[in-house]
């Protein structure tokens, strides 16, 4: 619907449907609602917790952060003083309003109170990490600047500006007019001043990754609550609508999108809110989630869940995922194939966010945990090859009632939350990724500038299962890219070809392609097997084969290597061998360890073919 939407149709569906009165989020506003969940024993921890917390902050209030912790991120690239202490000082709005909607004592609203006027006496909404993001050359030549750059909307101003939005809208009448008519302004000042009031493009809006769906949806959502001219709303909107365009191209056709399942979740998640919001406002005239590819979009993280909570984690993705399941519910209802996953991987409620705790308690189904959840079947088979963004995944269940899967990917090298990874692939076995993706690193002002991110073994081709071409790694840019050569799948294998060659700044390469055969069949044993061929102009001096095992390998016959539950077998004559030993940290788990297989080629010659079995045991 969203690319068939024309202006005047969308401003018609306003202003016919326009009420002074009318209420948004309805389900947060039935008072039924929220006795159930506070007085339901399913969420009785988290209310317990939430409560203590609550009398916490009342005793000692956070403080907003020091200036000297906000310029961090200029001088030193550090990102996490500033943001973990000014954390602290948010949890208060999302705590607050939890409470004051599920109970009506009066000190969680002067809480409530004092914390928003803390928020609306803050600098800036905008995090340091995003200060000066819509210049050309950011994050350089902007802290080393006597003046300050002008004001933009990044991730954290637009979800905040959003939040307090819908908190005045559902019990502004509970608190001080003060209060109220503060927010209101601040939005506007900080906001829509900023976005809808200035023609030049933010950031963002060129993008087509997670941030212009948070931040497009979230202007949004906060425009719908606050502003009453349908006139008026149509215009902004409209602005809303084109970014939110851009952000679904770039989705394949198929639904996937390169930067993985869990940026998936926090992207879509803003756009769902934004678009049921808009489907109230419009009393059903534009519901934006009734379009095929949306319904497709869905589907995507359905492929990537694997067993244990983990999922397919390509690029800056996390390894596991805990699913919103409000939304994933939500979605249901546009996407019927759409499955409820495993309980084991469900949110459970936090004071860290209002926008996603009510719609995860409001939203999800009171159906049991075994209702929901889908059976595991030997034989099934769930696989999809992404054509547009070259991801191939398969998953089925054995005989023994395992998952087991395998992901492999193409595409180019300068994707959202890009890694140098074309070629590289994934091998699951009941709940551990043997042959994974180290996944993203230490979020710093540092690992977001190409000269030092693809130094790092995470980000860069040497830290994936892919080649290292006569010394060269894979380079960054639109111009490093793989094609999509072939691609099948029968009852007994998926095939996948990719050519690699321009994935390579090596001037000897003539040629490299790399073919995938997985075999699951469901009463044999699997495996995967990689051929690789390769052809130069000169005979090259090196030739090596990476392989990223989250399992510390053990040499156990020439030319093999157990990793718990899968063997690797090459040919002893052709390769030596090291095991290198990696330990990373990320933003999300700390110290965590990989292996990295390295068979250099004893006798490279101008045309290979190269071949290497993965047996599942």
């Amino acid at each position: 619907m969203i690319n068939q939407l024309t202006l005047k149709q969308f401003k018609q569906a306003l202003e016919e449907t326009a009420s002074p009165s009318q209420i948004l989020f309805a389900e947060a506003f039935s008072s039924e609602h929220w006795q159930r969940i506070r007085e339901g024993e399913k969420n009785a921890e988290f209310w317990e917790q939430l409560e203590a917390k609550a009398e916490a902050l009342l005793a000692m209030p956070p403080v907003p952060p020091p200036f000297s912790d906000f310029i961090l991120f200029g001088s030193t690239g550090d990102r996490t003083t500033y943001q973990s202490k000014r954390d602290q000082l948010y949890t208060g709005v999302h705590t607050f309003s939890l409470l004051a909607m599920a109970d009506s004592r009066p000190e969680w609203i002067t809480g409530l109170e004092n914390t928003i006027w803390n928020i609306c006496n803050e600098f800036t909404w905008v995090l340091p990490a995003h200060v000066g993001l819509y210049h050309n050359q950011y994050p350089n030549q902007i802290w080393d600047q006597p003046k300050m750059p002008r004001e933009t909307v990044d991730l954290a101003a637009a979800h905040i500006g959003f939040t307090l939005a819908e908190i005045i809208h559902l019990m502004g009448d509970r608190m001080h007019p003060w209060v109220v008519e503060r927010v209101k302004a601040e939005i506007h000042r900080r906001i829509f001043d900023v976005y809808f009031h200035d023609p030049v493009p933010q950031n963002w809006e060129l993008k087509t990754n997670n941030w212009p769906a948070v931040c497009a949806s979230s202007i949004g959502a906060a425009a719908i609550y606050l502003e009453q001219d349908s006139e008026k709303l149509s215009g902004m909107l409209w602005r809303v609508i084109n970014v939110l365009r851009a952000y679904l191209s770039g989705f394949d056709e198929q639904g996937a999108t390169p930067e993985g399942p869990a940026y998936w979740q926090y992207g879509f998640s803003h756009f769902v809110f934004f678009a049921e919001l808009l489907k109230e406002r419009t009393q059903g005239r534009i519901s934006l989630l009734e379009d095929k590819k949306i319904e497709q979009i869905s589907l995507f993280p359905q492929f990537c869940m694997l067993g244990g909570g983990k999922v397919v984690n390509f690029s800056d993705s996390a390894e596991q995922v805990k699913w919103n399941t409000g939304v994933i519910h939500r979605l249901q209802s546009y996407a019927p194939a759409l499955q409820m996953p495993e309980s084991t991987t469900w949110l459970t409620p936090t004071s860290n966010s209002w926008l996603d705790n009510a719609r995860l308690m409001l939203w999800s189904p009171d159906r049991t945990e075994s209702q929901t959840e889908a059976r595991r079947d030997s034989g099934r088979i769930e696989e999809r090859i992404f054509e547009g963004n070259q991801w191939a995944i398969s998953k089925f269940t054995d005989v023994k009632g395992r998952m087991i899967a395998f992901a492999a990917k193409g595409g180019y090298n300068e994707e959202p939350h890009n890694h140098n990874d074309l070629g590289h692939f994934i091998l699951h076995v009941e709940g551990r990724s043997v042959l994974a993706d180290m996944g993203l690193g230490v979020y710093s002002r540092q690992y977001f500038q190409p000269e030092y991110r693809y130094e790092q073994v995470n980000a860069g081709s040497h830290g994936h299962s892919v080649p290292i071409v006569n010394g060269c790694t894979q380079g960054f840019g639109r111009q490093f890219y793989t094609e999509m050569t072939t691609h099948h799948h029968t009852n007994e294998e998926m095939t996948v070809s990719l050519d690699l060659t321009k994935a390579y700044a090596c001037s000897e390469l003539r040629h490299l392609t790399r073919q995938f055969i997985w075999k699951r069949t469901l009463n044999e044993t699997p495996y995967l097997v990689i051929r690789d061929q390769v052809s130069f102009s000169n005979q090259p001096t090196s030739f090596q084969e990476v392989f990223i095992s989250s399992v510390q390998p053990v040499k156990t016959a020439p030319g093999q290597f157990d990793l718990s539950d899968v063997t690797l077998f090459y040919e002893e004559s052709e390769w030596c061998a090291e095991i290198e030993s990696v330990t990373l940290d990320s933003d999300t788990e700390v110290g965590k360890r990989f292996y990295r297989i390295i068979l250099d080629h004893r006798h490279p010659i101008s045309d290979m073919e190269l071949a290497f079995r993965f047996v599942i045991s």
